[in-house]
């Protein structure tokens, strides 16, 4: 019996390895901006959850912290085959905008990066304040990252 569960999770672990096409012990390509955080992910109110996982509970005080982020391609998202998914600590917390989805798939590629689907970044999580009367603040992320001319 333990050895089927074991066979099952082996099978699970390689099948989500050969997702996100990164191999064990390898880092994926970093991209280093200019240190302004200018790009805001969307779809963030969709992963409050995950934003409680990675900043704990919320608290009268304003979340303000540096962190490192993925960004993953996903090319079987049905919403959009052009996405990139956003996530923090292994949990998603949003995607890129469309229109900056697709130029940074178009710079990735000029760059001579296209076979990667998994990049990494520095992202600035700030928001999700709660105060008195039950007003909460809503999360927000930016990430740093090099303008398309730049990568």
């Amino acid at each position: 019996m333990w050895l089927l569960i074991f066979a099952v999770v082996a099978i699970m672990w390689f099948f989500h390895l050969s997702r996100t096409k990164l191999r064990v012990g390898t880092r994926p390509p970093r991209l280093v901006g200019d240190g302004t955080y200018a790009v805001e992910i969307v779809g963030k109110n969709n992963y409050l959850t995950s934003f409680e996982k990675i900043c704990g509970r919320r608290t009268a005080d304003c979340i303000n912290r540096k962190t490192e982020a993925h960004l993953t391609f996903e090319d079987d998202n049905v919403f959009d085959n052009q996405a990139v998914r956003v996530s923090i600590t292994g949990y998603t917390v949003g995607y890129l905008p469309l229109a900056v989805a697709r130029d940074f798939r178009r710079a990735v590629i000029g760059v001579g990066l296209g076979r990667a689907t998994v990049f990494e970044c520095s992202a600035h999580i700030r928001g999700g304040w709660d105060a008195e009367l039950g007003k909460q603040g809503n999360y927000g992320v930016w990430l740093d990252l090099p303008a398309s001319g730049a990568m």
